[in-house]
């Protein structure tokens, strides 16, 4: 993990965002981890002072950047509170997650109810999933279906 984020539930979420609102925090982005297909991990990350810096570098370069994070795993059936109330620019993520992970947020002003990218007949989103697999030293990668390298 590149940065450290602060563990927060959906009962608390709401008032930690609120916080950083107070706080003068901008809200950048929220990013997500399917932790299975059941689990989704979100990210809030939020800047202070317009001190954003490529999150790669943050730790070693910058460690006091002015970036604060949360993070938060929840369950896809259940309710995720929207954080849009606080940060109305948060209605953009949270329907694109709705889109792509399959998941809902309760009390979004304006819900595309998994429509905002996708159009109607589409039965699930284009998500997909990847795995990184660590081989040991020296051992080749395996064959592809057409007998190359993948």
């Amino acid at each position: 993990m590149f940065f450290e984020a602060k563990s927060v539930t959906p009962e608390t979420l709401l008032d930690e965002v609120r916080r950083l609102a107070e706080a003068k925090y901008r809200f950048v982005t929220m990013s997500q981890t399917a932790l299975d297909e059941r689990a989704l991990r979100l990210y809030y990350h939020f800047d202070e002072n317009l001190t954003l810096t490529d999150l790669r570098r943050a730790c070693d370069l910058f460690p006091q950047s002015g970036m604060t994070h949360l993070c938060m795993e929840v369950d896809k059936d259940q309710l995720i509170p929207s954080i849009s109330s606080v940060y109305f620019c948060a209605l953009l993520i949270e329907n694109e997650t709705q889109d792509q992970f399959g998941v809902r947020f309760d009390g979004l002003p304006l819900d595309y109810q998994g429509a905002l990218y996708l159009e109607g007949e589409v039965a699930r989103g284009p998500y997909f999933t990847m795995t990184t697999v660590k081989r040991a030293s020296g051992e080749a990668p395996p064959k592809g279906p057409q007998g190359g390298q993948q």
